[in-house]
């Protein structure tokens, strides 16, 4: 492991272990492009969920973070940032506040399309917070979502487009492998899919600190069903030739998969829990096993969704129709995704 890689990864098992643990299995260049990638929307998640006096001091935190972002020149800004928040905020992730001028000065050494493709979606990703920061008045900038709508667009700019950063990240180290509009679309599914794993497993814990991201578990949970039958076929899709990326996406997914089972016992029992380690190490040799047999991933896929009571006959309709979007929707994201595959996202 090189030194900037072991610096990554250091920050990676300190903020996300799970999503470090999947990480280590990707190769350099991916490995280190994906781990910086995850940092950069690490510490934008940071600036959201930090328990600010005002959204006034919040805002101004995106606003550096994005100058940064942007230029070079602004990074003298984050020197010493991490005392500028509140004292809230966990030690992991003071540590990687601490580092963010240099995590920035490492996105603006990659290559140019590389650090396009990264920093558009970090762009959108922040801007797109910001808006459900701001949206509504309410205390210390929580985010408050009132309908299925409202969450499947803030995991759009949330997760995502992080999935269709991993598509186009992939397609720079296998020209075999194309971003196309469909299995771009899936890519959303599975950040979609992740991303409303994570806030099913933590409302109890966001309630309590006046985050309320669950309008309803119910249809979270439904549609998080359609989320995870897209990510399946993107994973699919995916070159057999790249088993390492393969293996870090689909331990992404059957790890959410078996994380919604304990995340309803969270809830029932008032705090949040973990899946067992025995039972981690368990599924992923299975994965491991079916990770080149598309029928094998399929079976196991269909083994674990009817153990949460899923079936086709329960996933949601998609939108029959396409509907006009928010106007500050389309005026934040400019990926290739149109019109009919925003929709069928439910936005």
């Amino acid at each position: 492991m090189n030194a900037r890689a072991d610096l990554y990864q250091s920050h990676l098992d300190r903020v996300s272990r799970s999503f470090a643990f999947c990480i280590q299995q990707l190769q350099e260049p991916l490995r280190d492009w994906v781990g910086l990638s995850y940092l950069l929307c690490r510490i934008v998640d940071t600036i959201e969920d930090a328990q600010w006096p005002t959204q006034v001091s919040q805002a101004a935190a995106f606003a550096l973070f994005d100058g940064a972002l942007e230029q070079p020149d602004a990074l003298v800004g984050l020197k010493n940032w991490q005392n500028e928040f509140p004292a809230s905020i966990k030690e992991g992730e003071l540590l990687l506040l601490a580092d963010a001028r240099l995590l920035l000065a490492d996105y603006h050494a990659l290559p140019e399309p590389i650090r396009e493709i990264i920093g558009e979606s970090i762009s959108s990703m922040s801007l797109g917070m910001q808006h459900f920061c701001s949206s509504t008045p309410k205390p210390q900038g929580s985010v408050q979502l009132g309908s299925l709508q409202e969450v499947n667009q803030y995991c759009f700019f949330v997760a995502g487009i992080v999935g269709e950063l991993l598509a186009k990240l992939i397609a720079e180290v296998d020209e075999g492998f194309i971003p196309t509009q469909e299995n771009l679309l899936r890519a959303h599914h599975f950040g979609l899919f992740l991303q409303k794993v994570n806030l099913l497993k933590d409302q109890v814990g966001d309630e309590k600190q006046g985050r309320h991201f669950i309008p309803s578990r119910p249809l979270v949970e439904a549609s998080s069903f359609a989320n995870a039958r897209h990510a399946l076929a993107f994973i699919l899709d995916l070159p057999s030739r790249q088993v390492e990326f393969r293996r870090f996406c689909a331990w992404s997914l059957f790890l959410g998969l078996e994380a919604l089972a304990v995340a309803r016992d969270s809830q029932s029992a008032g705090e949040v829990l973990k899946v067992p380690r025995a039972q981690t190490e368990s599924l992923l040799e299975r994965v491991e096993h079916a990770l080149n047999d598309s029928a094998q991933l399929n079976a196991l896929f269909s083994e674990l969704t009817a153990r949460l009571g899923w079936s086709v006959s329960t996933a949601p309709a998609p939108n029959a129709v396409p509907h006009a979007f928010p106007q500050w929707l389309t005026q934040i994201y400019h990926g290739p995704l149109g019109p009919g595959s925003l929709n069928d996202l439910g936005l």
